[in-house]
């Protein structure tokens, strides 16, 4: 069924080059130096992203090769730069980065351009090291127009969000929401939820979290709730809003190896929708926890595919802290007939820490004092917890 609905909509996934093909930039940084530097570059430009900047000479090199100072006197805006960045605590291997990332930056007017972006989110409620972390996770926010895009679009989610704390959240998770233009995208998107009947609260809880999935192409995100439907999804449910995010951003190639990947483990088409629906977020999971987990448990404790599939969650808990010890810990409960085999290892996964502490090991410490070596570290860890 699941193969029928995604044939129907070849086009569905985004190919989100951020998530998918993400460059890896800072190996520029630490570079070797080359053993001959073209003498077509410019060596007063190599000379100053070196000696100013603190690129490596291979990184500045390579940043040459496209980006050079005509003169001396073309570096006062460069020099003005970098004291504006450090000045808002920027360090050396951070400015190293950006310039790295977008050498054109050098030959921008901070005094007009830089340091009235940097002066608004502190006016907002960025603290400095929010700034920072902000500019250098994003170097495309520091050319992105204030007045024509920051400012109107941070009123914009602050009027759709509520308050700072939440759009500064949601703007951590993409700060693409910055930069992109929200009528075209967002604003649209967010209708459609609404037309369809997705509680307001789950509308901003989505945008919040996982704003990516709101910026994508009206048409395309019309597809995706489109199909969600068609799966027999609750569009009033959380996990309608989660199920969106899931088909949003995640890769085609990925959603094909993690299908397939279940379907080799013997689950059904019908397990994995079952799995899906109950909880999307079962095909963002790494191959190899998927193949751990459900491999233990079918091994150990003979649980099915449609039994896991049913409570997929069961797939999320770590196999290290939580189902080997728990594991060792039913073990012997179960074989002094004090819980039940089928289905009673699944409750004990369920149970929160402190509790399970009390009623499965603390409570037949006597009976068991092996419960008590098992869990030896996590009790004094547990213990600490309560005294601090």
């Amino acid at each position: 069924m699941l193969r029928l609905f995604l044939h129907r909509y070849p086009n569905l996934f985004s190919i989100a080059s951020d998530r998918c093909l993400r460059p890896k930039q800072l190996s520029l940084i630490h570079d070797k130096v080359p053993k001959t530097l073209d003498p077509s570059f410019s060596d007063f430009t190599i000379s100053y992203l070196v000696g100013s900047c603190g690129l490596s000479p291979g990184a500045a090199l390579s940043v040459a090769k496209n980006f050079s100072f005509k003169t001396k006197a073309t570096t006062r805006s460069a020099d003005s730069l970098l004291s504006l960045l450090r000045s808002h605590g920027c360090t050396q291997s951070q400015i190293a980065d950006i310039v790295t990332r977008y050498p054109p930056l050098l030959t921008f007017n901070p005094e007009k351009i830089i340091k009235p972006k940097l002066e608004f989110f502190i006016g907002i409620g960025y603290s400095g090291d929010d700034v920072v972390k902000l500019i250098t996770s994003d170097i495309y926010i520091l050319k992105t127009s204030l007045e024509k895009r920051i400012r109107p679009n941070y009123d914009m989610l602050k009027g759709i969000l509520g308050s700072h704390t939440e759009v500064a959240i949601a703007i951590g998770n993409s700060s693409r929401l910055l930069r992109q233009n929200l009528d075209r995208y967002m604003l649209p998107n967010i209708k459609t939820l609404k037309d369809l009947g997705v509680p307001e609260s789950r509308i901003v809880k989505l945008a919040t979290l996982y704003p990516r999935s709101l910026l994508k192409d009206p048409a395309q995100f019309n597809k995706t709730v489109d199909l969600l439907k068609k799966m027999g999804f609750d569009v009033s449910k959380t996990v309608f809003t989660l199920g969106v995010n899931v088909l949003s951003v995640l890769c085609k190639a990925t959603w094909d190896r993690k299908f397939q990947l279940y379907l080799s483990l013997g689950w059904s088409d019908d397990d994995i929708l079952t799995a899906f629906k109950k909880h999307p977020f079962c095909m963002l999971l790494s191959d190899e926890k998927i193949k751990h987990n459900f491999g233990f448990f079918a091994k150990e404790l003979q649980w099915s595919p449609s039994f896991v599939a049913a409570r997929p969650v069961l797939l999320f808990f770590s196999f290290e802290n939580t189902i080997t010890p728990r594991y060792k810990v039913f073990r012997i409960l179960e074989s002094n007939g004090l819980i039940r085999r089928n289905g009673g290892f699944s409750t004990l996964l369920w149970l929160p820490k402190k509790k399970f502490l009390n009623q499965c090991v603390i409570k037949f410490a006597d009976q068991f004092p092996e419960l008590l070596e098992l869990y030896k570290d996590k009790l004094q860890l547990s213990r600490i917890g309560a005294d601090s």
